[in-house]
């Protein structure tokens, strides 16, 4: 097969950026060329995981991380700001530069919320022009009516019971949300001269998901196949990164091997930076177990907001790769980040799943189903009420076991090769 280039589009944080890398690394190991489009500040982890960074993205990276993070995370308001006010309303800027990054490019791979990478698949692979290639991360971005998503509100997740009751609940959440998030792109897509609404469907919805090859980058651990889920999906398996050069500082690893495992706290990349009254209460938790500790705090900021002195059995760090630290670990209680989540799943760890937004709470459902976790909502975490739920993980052997049953079965996933493959294929 000649040598291809390949650009794929993504939106969002480390989390939604890691299991591209790792497809794109697979990809130019087999002697293609990868360009990897998005924001500016992953050029750096682009770069070092050996592929080609492209700035597509006309919106400037926060100021404020803290305050930035506390608006996405808002528990009412929180969608409408990531997606209308930051990645809708971005959609001219970045079809503008994604349009030049395109010229000479044979498949364009997207993800969720690449909504202008979506126009150009659309059009682009319509024409002729290239072959288009859609990503999800997560099973609940099918949203399908036989297996709704959990979204964190109870009245709307009691609905989510059978396919009557999933048609309902995803009417509501389409018709009186997501189609005023998507706003700005239908206004784009009419000033190209183009049908407001794709033919395939809400850019959230249908419209997301590329007709020929709509790639699932999850574990079937954490989901299967529905019968309104696109013709062309397929399920890789867990797409692992190995983050080239990341090791873990001298003092971590020598706290690790000092003493029992610990339970390892972190709310990943993102929700970290407004996580000081998590870090908090885990702090408290830990003493009054006596258990060792290792803290993710994501800054010094968030740092400085802590005891200046931490008890010598707890270790805080900003940052460590976590396929690096999980396995050393008793439990492990985080966000449910889908990244995160899997990297866990992978360690063969029991988890205590705080979601705090968006897939977080569909995926801790997902974990709770396979009887390797336990679940809390962010409000609800404090000391007290956490304690009972991480003594059960802690001390009924079960919960390890099946973790480890399930880490058998993620270890022998190799979703960025089954990914490459089906991109190989388009290309013959």
């Amino acid at each position: 097969m000649r040598p291809a280039h390949i650009v794929i589009n993504t939106v969002g944080s480390l989390g939604d950026l890691f299991p591209f890398l790792a497809v794109g690394r697979a990809l130019h190991a087999r002697g293609h060329r990868v360009t990897v489009a998005t924001h500016a500040m992953h050029a750096a982890a682009i770069e070092q995981s050996g592929l080609r960074f492209a700035d597509a993205s006309g919106t400037p990276a926060p100021a404020n991380i803290a305050e930035f993070t506390a608006r996405a995370f808002h528990p009412v308001r929180g969608p409408t700001f990531l997606i209308r006010d930051m990645a809708a309303a971005d959609v001219g800027p970045s079809y503008a530069l994604l349009q030049a990054i395109c010229q000479d490019a044979d498949v364009l791979i997207t993800s969720t919320l690449a909504f202008a990478g979506q126009i150009l698949g659309e059009t682009l692979s319509a024409a002729g022009k290239l072959q288009w290639v859609s990503a999800v991360l997560a099973p609940c971005s099918f949203l399908s009516i036989h297996e709704p998503p959990i979204v964190g509100m109870p009245w709307a997740d009691e609905m989510a019971c059978g396919p009557l009751r999933g048609k309902r609940l995803l009417h509501f959440l389409i018709w009186l949300r997501v189609r005023g998030w998507t706003g700005p792109v239908r206004a784009f897509r009419r000033a190209l001269g183009l049908p407001g609404e794709s033919p395939l469907g809400n850019p959230l919805q249908d419209g997301q998901h590329a007709p020929a090859c709509a790639l699932a980058l999850f574990s079937p651990q954490l989901g299967s196949p529905q019968a309104d889920w696109p013709r062309h999906a397929h399920i890789t398996g867990f797409v692992h990164y190995a983050q080239p050069g990341a090791a873990m500082d001298a003092a971590l690893q020598s706290f690790l091997h000092e003493g029992p495992p610990p339970v390892v706290f972190t709310l990943g990349s993102t929700a970290v930076h407004i996580g000081v009254h998590f870090l908090r209460e885990s702090i408290k938790m830990c003493e009054q177990l006596g258990r060792r500790a290792v803290l993710f705090t994501g800054s010094p900021e968030v740092r400085a907001q802590l005891p200046a002195s931490l008890p010598s059995s707890m270790h805080a760090v900003a940052y460590a790769p976590h396929a690096a630290v999980f396995p050393h670990a008793a439990a492990i209680v985080h966000h449910g980040g889908i990244g995160t989540s899997t990297e866990a799943l992978r360690a063969g760890r029991p988890m205590l799943v705080v979601p705090h937004g968006f897939d977080q709470f569909d995926n801790a459902e997902r974990l709770e189903r396979l009887g390797v976790a336990r679940s809390i909502a962010s409000r609800d975490y404090r000391c007290e009420t956490v304690l009972p739920l991480l003594s059960a993980l802690l001390d009924e052997p079960a919960y390890a076991q099946r973790a480890q049953d399930c880490a058998e079965k993620v270890r022998l996933e190799h979703g960025e090769q089954v990914a490459a493959d089906l991109v190989e294929a388009l290309l013959r």
